[in-house]
């Protein structure tokens, strides 16, 4: 079905489906069992994540790597490494550090590193 670009999916979909997402133009949003499986995960669990993302720059602060090279290097899934590195650079402990080109595509992607520190 063709979606028209200024309506809301959500007004489309049938209210007896168990389970939708409300997409709209502008953003999309979780879904339930998405956030119940987020908040289901220890902060250990985000810790070891965490840890693992931290120890595949090796303590270097001049390598940078996109998403996907951290979770090829980590053994990660990749959902898992957007995320934490997210609230990793929210928490200022790895920083965007420029962009990349994508092999084969035109888009760009960013590059993550350790904080460099800045002498004053």
């Amino acid at each position: 079905m063709n979606w028209p670009r200024s309506a809301s999916r959500a007004a489309h979909i049938n209210p007896s489906t168990a389970i939708c997402r409300a997409v709209t133009e502008d953003a999309m949003q979780a879904s339930q069992t998405q956030i119940d499986a987020f908040h289901s995960l220890s902060g250990a669990e985000k810790s070891a994540v965490k840890r693992k993302i931290i120890d595949v720059f090796g303590g270097d602060r001049s390598v940078t790597l996109t998403n996907d090279e951290i979770a090829a290097r980590g053994k990660i899934g990749l959902s898992t490494v957007c995320g934490r590195v997210n609230e990793m650079v929210k928490d200022e402990i790895l920083a965007e550090r420029g962009t990349d080109r994508r092999p084969g595509r035109r888009c760009r992607q960013k590059l993550f590193g350790l904080p460099v520190e800045v002498a004053a």
